[in-house]
């Protein structure tokens, strides 16, 4: 069945952008494997807030004029008028899809990037997240765009933002994500099977945020952003996963399989949690510093690089 006939089968508006669909009509998707969605809902809006605290008014004003007539995974007026409450759309949609299609979607949110290796993974015609993030950024910023375009361009680029920080969906080990895990103390809810990159997305990160929201300010003297920095976040992101999501593992060896079950003991749990919170404030500012040099342009004063 082709990638088409497949997308057929959800709403236009969970369908991919156009400048995306006619290239995936021929091409298909060639992403590297993810089974879990990064962060969950709360933890996109954590990131999409902090942004939106960090944008500059004139960015502000903007955003909230491609936010008019936002529509839902069904094509539907939404009334959305914040990036939090737009931020898990692309899993909103892919959550219809998969009903009809369980491999609609499949990848588009990370990179298969070895973290024992500098080498990065595949990205066939630039279909993996850190490219991504640059496409969607550049018809966010492209005037000449249809309103409907830039504004899925923008709730894109916020959800990818906050992706590609996840450090599972920037570094990957033989099974590692997928491998089953234990927490510590924490009762499995019945019939319920946790992997190591179910945990980060979901416990860890719900633990994470439980009374905690990061007050973090953009710096005004940032140096202005050069084109492939969401590739450079991706590659510090895999840097944090082999040291801190892998290596203190037990029985962690480089290209190996991890022996399962993988117990997380309290001792790892805490230390993810910091991590979870170092993680989704570096997505917020970016995030906030991204959207205001693409719709505002490098802040005045700013240094360079």
């Amino acid at each position: 069945m082709t990638l088409l006939r497949r997308r057929e089968r959800v709403s236009a508006a969970a369908r991919y952008p156009q400048f995306l669909r006619q290239a995936l009509l021929v091409l298909g998707i060639f992403l590297a494997p993810a089974s879990a969605w990064a962060w969950g809902a709360k933890g996109h809006a954590a990131i999409a807030s902090l942004a939106e605290a960090n944008l500059r008014p004139e960015v502000q004003v903007q955003v909230q004029a491609l936010l008019v007539d936002d529509l839902d995974r069904f094509g539907r007026l939404s009334a959305r008028k914040t990036l939090a409450a737009v931020a898990s759309w692309p899993d909103e949609i892919r959550s219809e899809a998969v009903k009809t299609d369980p491999d609609a979607y499949k990848g588009w949110h990370v990179r298969g990037n070895q973290i024992c290796s500098d080498r990065l993974g595949r990205c066939p015609d630039g279909h993996c997240v850190d490219q991504l993030i640059i496409h969607y950024a550049k018809v966010l910023g492209d005037h000449t765009q249809s309103h409907r375009a830039r504004n899925e361009a923008l709730k894109w680029v916020v959800h990818l933002v906050g992706d590609l920080h996840q450090p599972l969906h920037s570094g990957i080990n033989p099974n590692g994500g997928s491998a089953r895990a234990v927490l510590e103390g924490v009762e499995p809810k019945p019939g319920e099977l946790l992997t190591l990159h179910s945990a980060w997305d979901n416990e860890l990160a719900v633990a994470a945020l439980k009374g905690w929201h990061s007050t973090s300010v953009l710096s005004p003297d940032q140096p202005p952003l050069q084109e492939n920095a969401p590739t450079q976040w991706m590659i510090e992101t895999r840097g944090v996963a082999l040291r801190d999501a892998y290596s203190t593992l037990p029985g962690f060896q480089c290209a190996e399989k991890l022996s399962e079950p993988i117990m997380l003991d309290q001792a790892y749990q805490q230390h993810s949690i910091e991590v979870v919170r170092q993680q989704i404030e570096r997505a917020g500012l970016r995030l906030a510093q991204l959207l205001n040099e693409t719709l505002g342009g490098p802040a005045t004063g700013a240094g360079q690089h």
